[in-house]
């Protein structure tokens, strides 16, 4: 009995703890209380847990350096998707601009085509991996109207395309949002509408683009409509994932992803209400910022 408890307390229970310690490590490589305690010993044992612990403050140091690679490269990616997005926009611009018979534009234009085409070459090959958290939103009051005004401009949509853009929005009406992120969002659908309805080659298809909104209580909701093919069941099975919910080849899911994550930080919500042939309907949803009560009746309290 002396001797097996000997060999237990010396051998045996060490080697148990390690072995525990690798495994709980595995399961959160990384939690640093995940890391082993070794103890002060100078043989063998001791040695071997000192290095284990070594090992995994190593590996723990590594992963969160991997982290912060991945962090940076898709931060790199949303940028360089947004960017790739509006040169598009401008590349159409210089083409109609090469078309003015004025003699200034026929002297400028093909070098800003030029330009333009490398531009968007460069962007198109910079698209990389990862993930970072966007800058919390400036709300502010908006007229809605006027900004989707905005995006059917920067979309750029060639008039022998046959696609109609309908700003159904009210002129009055207003929402709490940053405009500039409420901007990504209704761009980046209505792109990814345009490009679905673009494929389709059938002179008699009817392609329409809609942008309806409405107010209940304190909640917008904003309806992107398009009457494209619909999303094939893999791009709706992974619908906001970045680089695994693109509904064409070649794409990077990248903008339901963005969208996603902007009409989130707003405590809003984004959704696929309908999509089958002949419709599609994303909603977004949007609260008006809560009113801090104590700050509303001090304000009532000071003289005007």
């Amino acid at each position: 009995m002396l001797v097996f408890y000997a060999i237990n307390r010396i051998m045996i229970r060490p080697i148990r703890t390690m072995t525990r310690s690798m495994l709980e490590f595995a399961e959160a490589p990384d939690d640093p209380a995940r890391i082993i305690r070794p103890d002060a010993r100078e043989d063998e044992i001791g040695v071997a847990e000192r290095e284990l612990a070594a090992m995994q403050s190593q590996l723990q140091r590594t992963l969160g350096e991997q982290k912060h690679l991945a962090d940076l490269g898709l931060a790199v990616s949303k940028i360089n998707h947004d960017m790739r997005n509006m040169l598009a926009a401008a590349q159409l611009m210089s083409d109609r601009l090469a078309k003015v018979m004025d003699p200034t534009a026929q002297r400028v234009a093909p070098r800003l085509v030029r330009a333009l085409d490398r531009a968007v070459s460069y962007s198109n090959g910079v698209l990389s991996y990862g993930r970072t958290q966007e800058a919390p939103p400036a709300r502010r009051r908006l007229r809605l109207r006027q900004l989707v005004d905005e995006v059917n401009e920067l979309l750029g949509i060639d008039p022998d395309a046959g696609i109609e853009f309908v700003n159904a929005v009210e002129p009055d009406f207003e929402i709490d949002a940053d405009s500039e992120q409420l901007f990504r969002v209704l761009s980046n659908l209505s792109r990814n509408a345009i490009q679905a309805m673009s494929g389709e080659q059938e002179g008699t298809l009817v392609r329409r683009l809609s942008v309806h909104a409405d107010r209940t209580g304190t909640i917008c909701r904003i309806l992107v409509e398009d009457t494209g093919p619909g999303l094939p069941p893999k791009a709706r099975e992974h619908l906001f994932t970045a680089f695994r919910g693109s509904a064409r080849s070649g794409g990077t899911g990248l903008g339901l992803a963005i969208a996603h994550e902007l009409v989130r930080a707003h405590g809003g919500t984004l959704e696929l209400m309908e999509s089958r042939g002949g419709r599609t309907v994303f909603s977004i949803t949007i609260p008006d910022q809560p009113v801090d009560l104590d700050a509303a009746r001090d304000a009532l309290r000071r003289p005007a």
